[in-house]
């Protein structure tokens, strides 16, 4: 769903809507990492009986893959989240000796002289 550059690819319609729904659940997981909590802000996005199940999220990075899984924990929906790392939702503490730097293309500008 991510263009070369690191883009959202889709412009419009039901893959962009997927795309912002992946996002926001990699960018609550990355940001709270370490922390037991698994319940993110995002809300469920599957639309069982015409209606929207609409339940907050539960998401966790697994430890040993890296992946983040997530699930509803009403309606069941479900799935995992991979290569989420060093992209623009990544919201990790990259000063946290346990994360690697990002890419050279995330580096701060040196200094003017």
């Amino acid at each position: 769903m991510l263009d070369d550059a690191g883009e959202l690819a889709p412009k419009r319609g039901p893959a962009l809507e997927l795309a912002l729904f992946l996002g926001s659940l990699v960018s609550w997981v990355s940001s709270r990492a370490g922390q037991d909590s698994t319940r993110t802000n995002v809300p469920c996005r599957r639309r069982p009986r015409a209606g929207r199940c609409g339940v907050e999220i539960e998401a966790v990075v697994d430890p040993d893959s890296g992946h983040i899984l997530w699930t509803c924990p009403c309606c069941g929906d479900n799935g995992l989240i991979h290569g989420w790392q060093h992209t623009h939702w990544d919201r990790r503490d990259t000063t946290d000796p346990r994360f690697p730097t990002r890419p050279d293309r995330c580096a701060p500008s040196s200094p003017r002289s």
